[in-house]
């Protein structure tokens, strides 16, 4: 019997995904044999992350689209104890402050209105990569004894899809890396086309700065080696145009199940610089307004390497825009594949856990291409209902019930011994 496919069953079918639950929504296989299976056998969870990522790139070259997006983002997951691997107080989106979580970062291809996990990062904490034994309990491979910025794991996803040989013709992610030079630099190094967003205070030049190399100043000594400027740099908000300004452009965005999503949309050539080197980078900065429900004007900046006349502004916003997805993509993975729901603490387990949740997700996205002409607005929900409705285990009977709440008191009983033990 397939154990990663009797998982992938249970993620869709549990209420709860824990291992517990998941043990007992398949078919006879134990408690004890999924925990092992994720937890303690060794199989190559990195070679599934890669087929799953060549698997998805092929899909989305069968479809019908004007480009595809590798889209980075981080999402968090709140645990709680100190011995789960990477779990640190830190910032906490999913909950909007800072917790108790376990934060990596993610990669998703995505277009048109489709989307899919392909690769994850775990980040480390200084908390954790400061104490080696505290990575060697859970299992951390040595060469992530290091501190690596979310930035970095973000590289990294990038280089190891480009290396698959995966397919996608931008790079999108939000303003943590989308404000970091050294992350658009990269990409700029790599040849690979990115729209990425800004925070609103990230400062451009609108002129190309002047840059030169200050005279020695004093006693003998090193010449100076890092670059100043005298040009001024501003926020990008004071380069949005007004609400009535003939500057903007309406560009419509996508189908939506409530009509068209309709946004406005500007562009101008604007400068970077790091502060201390002597190159600049030139960026078309692109700026979004979108109406909000409640009819206020909401901005996004994003800067792209794109050469002017290269993509229509249409496009650019287009690709801006697709960053959305990977949000979906979370949703979909928390709501109907419990990405969150684990109760794993190593390095090992928490891979395997994430690998087969992408893989469950995998199966979604094949399902909606494939009825999307019948049914275009099927969603991640609808199609976890129709497994729950007609692939679940048959009614449980009142002994099988009871059977089961003993097993898993019993398990409690085992785990609470070997806490106390430990």
């Amino acid at each position: 019997m397939d154990l990663g496919f009797e998982y992938i069953r249970g993620l869709f079918q549990s209420r709860k995904r824990n291992i517990e639950r998941l043990a007992e929504q398949t078919s006879d296989v134990e408690y004890n044999r999924i925990h092992h299976f994720i937890s303690e056998s060794p199989w190559d969870h990195r070679a599934g992350f890669d087929q799953l990522s060549r698997d998805t790139s092929t899909i989305f070259n069968s479809i019908d689209c004007d480009w595809v997006g590798l889209l980075l983002d981080e999402s968090a997951h709140v645990k709680k104890g100190e011995h789960s691997v990477g779990v640190s107080r830190q910032w906490c989106g999913t909950i909007g402050k800072v917790d108790n979580c376990q934060v990596a970062v993610y990669g998703a291809l995505s277009a048109e209105k489709y989307y899919g996990l392909i690769d994850t990062e775990l980040y480390l904490p200084e908390s954790w990569t400061s104490y080696k034994k505290r990575c060697k309990a859970a299992g951390v491979p040595k060469e992530r004894y290091v501190n690596q910025s979310k930035v970095d794991l973000a590289l990294d996803i990038v280089k190891r899809q480009v290396s698959l040989g995966t397919e996608f013709d931008f790079v999108g992610a939000d303003g943590l890396y989308g404000n970091s030079y050294k992350f658009r630099q990269t990409l700029d190094d790599m040849e690979l086309l990115y729209v990425v967003d800004i925070h609103i205070d990230q400062h451009v030049y609108e002129q190309v700065p002047d840059l030169y190399l200050p005279e020695k100043q004093g006693n003998p000594g090193r010449n100076p080696s890092r670059y100043k400027t005298d040009s001024k740099a501003i926020e990008v908000s004071n380069l949005c145009p007004g609400k009535s300004s003939k500057k903007w452009q309406t560009i419509r965005l996508r189908k939506t199940g409530k009509g068209d999503l309709v946004c406005k949309g500007y562009v101008q050539t604007v400068y970077t610089w790091d502060g201390e080197s002597e190159d600049y980078r030139e960026h078309l900065l692109i700026i979004r307004a979108t109406k909000t429900p409640s009819g206020d004007i909401e901005y996004k900046y994003a800067l792209s390497n794109a050469y002017e006349d290269e993509f229509e502004l249409a496009d650019l916003v287009r690709m801006q825009s697709q960053r959305y997805f990977i949000e979906r993509s979370f949703q979909d993975a928390k709501q109907e594949a419990g990405m969150s729901e684990y109760q794993v603490r190593g390095w090992m387990a928490w891979h395997h856990h994430m690998v087969l949740v992408m893989m469950a997700l995998h199966f979604i996205l094949s399902e909606k291409i494939l009825y999307n002409n019948e049914y275009p607005l099927l969603s991640a929900y609808d199609i976890r209902d129709i497994i729950i409705r007609v692939y679940s285990k048959k009614s449980f009977s009142p002994d099988e019930v009871l059977d089961q709440i003993k097993k898993r008191h019993e398990q409690r009983g085992l785990e609470k011994l070997n806490k106390d033990s430990s």
